[in-house]
């Protein structure tokens, strides 16, 4: 008989399952599952907020980033490569700094 792995969403799910039985205390649960009871009570609020669209996955990307350069700054440093394609960075910068406001 081959072996069946089992997704986090799987092991989620089951982990729910027996959380709605009260059968079980989180603690108890959590030692079952091998998680902390940090990681369950987070997984149970999810499930609570979201349903199951709680179970799966999410990405660890960042909402935001504050050092990340002005879209404006982008595009015309675009425009500027693209009409000189052989200027380096230092020619760029150099012509970038002395366009000013």
């Amino acid at each position: 008989m081959p072996w069946r792995g089992v997704t986090v969403s799987e092991q989620r799910e089951r982990f729910i399952e027996d959380y709605q039985l009260n059968y079980y205390s989180v603690t108890d649960l959590a030692e079952r599952f091998g998680i902390s009871r940090k990681t369950a009570n987070k997984w149970i609020e999810r499930f609570k907020q979201h349903g199951q669209s709680g179970f799966h996955v999410r990405s660890r990307r960042p909402h935001s980033c504050p050092w990340q350069t002005d879209k404006a700054i982008v595009e015309e440093l675009v425009k500027l490569r693209e009409a000189h394609p052989r200027w380096g960075p230092t020619q760029t910068a150099r012509l970038d700094a002395t366009a000013g406001p």
